[in-house]
């Protein structure tokens, strides 16, 4: 059995946060809506006859956001920093052209926010301090008479002047707005998250305290109930046949005795099973999904790939995650899926180990089931991603009513000290 939707590689692979990718295609979404508006208003405020070569240019820099947001061909760096150059040099060509004008401060002020977004503040003061240069080198082009800008751009009295200041005005500070607005409500949807993840976090805790005292109970109902019935009545045959009294009928001392072996057996291998450390992780898993599909009547297969030459031994606590990953997420698909078959991959990398268990069962809402699950204290898949978390490896759940779920989860092979989290039952 394979899976029926395999995840897609990301065309745009970024190693920085991804609220800084979300941010940068935020701004380049104001950006695309303003960039040719912003051209309009600085064609018509260009000084009449217009020459052709700065409409072109003005025109190509209008085009050019709305590429950059639409057509993600390049990564999230490269967009980021041809957005900058972009502005940058269009601030430059506006300042050489047309003085001191409101649309230069505009473009250089964006292009520093736009570094800063997405670079951090150290290349959005360097863009700063390299604008305030240019602001220098033209000045003193100007001063010199290298460069004439038309005299009649600032007046005063000129009413496209005042337009193109408001317009100035009224695109900067959407651009500053929207960039805040969108960091702001990054805050509040974290903070949300820490609020519920907190509490969820306390409902854990309750869990495991409970599920610790619900295995102390049986462990004692078995010893004192079961053991302790099989014991003492072992213990009153062999003192009859101490004293050469006839036992009256009852069961047979040694058939006792392989009736407490198997207790013990089934006991351990609930706690812990043997064949996880006496031949690994495959085998046990293997036995596990053979017993639970005689048990169930699911078919239940097991894929395996030879892990590649070199690879480091799998570290303990990993293959313990790993195996009770596989429990809880069995469990749950024969539980609650009704699957009529059911697959565990297990896929050794050089440094990480990835595991894959995928039925076809009824499948649900992702969402809304882990929030009634959660409010009701059923923590399973709660406790598989934190026990993945523990071991600093990266846990996926998805699933869609009538679609099956797929429980994913990948582990670095050197898994950070300290002990894995208890299982949760769901």
């Amino acid at each position: 059995m394979r899976p029926k939707h395999a995840r897609a590689p990301d065309a745009n692979p970024d190693p920085l946060p991804s609220w800084r990718r979300e941010t940068l295609l935020s701004m380049l979404g104001v950006a695309a809506v303003l960039a040719p508006a912003a051209s309009v208003f600085g064609i018509a405020g260009l000084p009449s006859p217009r020459p052709l070569a700065d409409v072109l240019v003005i025109l190509a820099a209008g085009a050019i956001m709305p590429l950059l947001r639409f057509v993600p061909i390049f990564s999230y760096a490269v967009r980021a920093a041809t957005t900058m150059l972009v502005l940058f040099g269009a601030g430059v060509f506006v300042l050489a052209r047309s003085g001191l004008s409101p649309g230069s401060v505009l473009l250089f002020a964006v292009s520093s926010l736009f570094g800063a977004m997405y670079f951090g503040r150290a290349v959005g003061y360097a863009t700063i301090m390299v604008g305030a240069a240019a602001f220098g080198v033209v000045g003193a082009l100007v001063t010199s008479g290298h460069i004439a800008p038309p005299a009649q751009v600032f007046s005063v009295y000129r009413f496209a002047n005042w337009l193109r200041v408001g317009a100035v005005f009224a695109l900067l500070a959407t651009m500053l707005t929207s960039g805040v607005a969108f960091v702001i409500g990054r805050v509040e949807a974290g903070a949300r998250d820490l609020r519920v993840a907190y509490e969820r976090l306390g409902r854990l805790h309750l869990s495991l305290e409970s599920a610790k005292e619900e295995e102390r109970r049986f462990l004692a109902h078995e010893l004192h109930d079961e053991f302790g019935q099989l014991l003492t009545a072992l213990k009153l045959r062999i003192q009859l046949g101490a004293r050469g009294v006839a036992p009256v009928d009852g069961p047979d001392p040694i058939a006792v005795i392989d009736d407490l072996i198997a207790r013990v057996r089934r006991m351990s291998g609930d706690l812990r099973p043997p064949l996880l450390d006496e031949v690994g992780l495959v085998p046990a898993v293997r036995a596990y999904l053979d017993m639970q599909s005689t048990l169930s009547g699911v078919a239940m297969s097991f894929e395996v790939s030879e892990p590649p030459e070199g690879a480091p031994a799998t570290n303990r606590d990993v293959e313990i995650t790993c195996f009770r990953i596989v429990q809880e997420a069995v469990t749950n698909a024969v539980r609650h899926a009704a699957p009529h078959g059911l697959c565990v991959r297990l896929e050794r990398g050089k440094d990480h180990l990835a595991l894959s268990v995928i039925d076809d069962g009824r499948g649900f809402d992702v969402g809304a089931r882990l929030e009634g699950a959660a409010a009701a204290g059923h923590l399973g898949v709660i406790g598989m991603r934190e026990r993945v978390r523990a071991q600093g490896g990266a846990f996926h759940l998805r699933s869609r009513p009538g679609a099956g779920t797929t429980v994913e989860a990948e582990l670095p092979l050197s898994s950070p000290p300290g002990p894995a989290p208890a299982a949760v039952p769901s």
